[in-house]
């Protein structure tokens, strides 16, 4: 499957100026190649052995070409640090309509089509993976060879191999869509330092999750890291959603939190269907009227304010121990703080509205763990003894 995924460069091919584009498998590509060029040495204007070293010039496999003459050390690094791109784009050209072609009642923007199409994108976390690692290792070779050969002493930083999994996958792709080729290759981009005549350090990029997803806009980067909470939290590897747990906090850590608009009855509304059933609740929601002051829950730095469809106007506070507190619908952009403003626990973060996916005025409160999970707000409460709570049955 992953032969089916990664295709091969549709980068020209120099040598045959007349056809901008060329497509299919490797072993077909070659052949076209070769046959072309055998037939234009025949008239004088090129060579089969130039074909097949130009195809892995594009390819990112060789830096030059035995036609280009003498280079500076600089032109060498530069042509060097140019091979490794071109290499990226090639392994990270992905065969999206025949990926698309096993993905089974798909709805882009409804999380339980993620989860229905498990396999698919397991099948696309593997390819991703293995292109990167491919990758890492051809890079690795070309850099030795070449740089060796121009005469240019490198150190290197460590090199990292980012493993995706699907459930990464699946959130990269419900905010980027086929982007997802495009921001790898922007995060695998090798950087150097130094002088090429003296030494140069090469750095490799760590690509991971939260690094590819800020290659993207404020609102995709957020759209994204949502995505991948609710996967984490809701489904298992395999795919089938998760069974309720009960998340058990230390009475230190319960101590930090206070209610975050006193007086409302905090709803036990965990896991409760949302959006006609394509999703579940994975907060609490505290209704209380418009314009209600909202108080941060505790100490912490905003890290997010803005606004999205579901969530509407929202603010994220992350405290000192790596938790974050999701304030959603609030009736405006928040101006009572900026992100990478520290917030003390009772400041005023917001106001109470009805933005988003919301029919009343309300706070949804959402709460993430460290490792990126959701855990239900009611249950932190309860341990903490913050009320009143709701009592009734669900």
């Amino acid at each position: 499957m992953l032969s089916a995924l990664i295709l091969a460069s549709t980068a020209s091919v120099r040598s045959s100026k007349a056809e901008k584009n060329v497509s299919g498998d490797n072993n077909s590509q070659v052949i076209s190649i070769l046959m072309r060029s055998c037939s234009e040495e025949q008239s004088g204007t090129g060579t089969a052995a130039l074909a097949a070293e130009q195809l892995r010039y594009d390819e990112g496999l060789i830096s030059g070409l035995s036609t280009d003459g003498d280079k500076t050390k600089q032109q060498s690094l530069n042509d060097v640090i140019s091979a490794t791109k071109r290499r990226a784009e090639y392994l990270l050209a992905f065969d999206w309509a025949g990926w698309k072609k096993t993905l089974v009642r798909f709805r882009p923007k409804v999380y339980d089509s993620y989860a229905q199409n498990q396999k698919a994108f397991s099948t696309l976390a593997d390819a991703v993976s293995t292109a990167v690692q491919t990758y890492s290792s051809d890079c690795t070779k070309i850099l030795s060879r070449d740089l060796r050969t121009a005469d240019i002493p490198m150190i290197s930083s460590p090199r990292n191999v980012t493993v995706l999994n699907w459930k990464q996958c699946a959130a990269l792709y419900y905010s980027f869509g086929e982007e997802i080729s495009g921001l790898l290759c922007n995060e695998l981009l090798i950087q150097e330092q130094g002088d090429a005549d003296l030494r140069v350090t090469v750095f490799w990029p760590d690509p991971s999750f939260e690094n590819i997803a800020s290659e993207g806009s404020k609102e995709q980067m957020m759209e994204a890291k949502l995505a991948l909470y609710y996967f984490n939290t809701v489904y298992l590897d395999d795919g089938s959603v998760a069974p309720l747990e009960s998340e058990t906090l230390s009475k230190e850590y319960l101590a930090t939190i206070a209610h975050p608009v006193p007086g409302g009855t905090i709803k036990n509304g965990w896991y409760d269907p949302r959006s006609h059933r394509t999703r579940l609740h994975v907060g609490t929601d505290i209704r209380m009227p418009a314009k209600t002051p909202i108080l941060s829950a505790t100490d912490g730095i905003v890290t997010n304010i803005g606004y999205l469809p579901i969530p509407g106007n929202y603010v994220v506070v992350r405290d000192s121990y790596g938790y974050e507190y999701h304030y959603y619908h609030m009736y405006e952009l928040s101006t009572f703080v900026r992100e990478g403003d520290s917030v003390k626990q009772g400041q005023q973060i917001g106001i109470v509205g009805s933005t988003g996916n919301s029919v009343a005025y309300h706070l949804h409160l959402g709460i993430v763990t460290p490792e990126g999970k959701y855990i239900n707000p009611y249950d932190v409460f309860l341990q903490a003894g913050i009320g009143p709570l709701q009592t009734d049955e669900r």
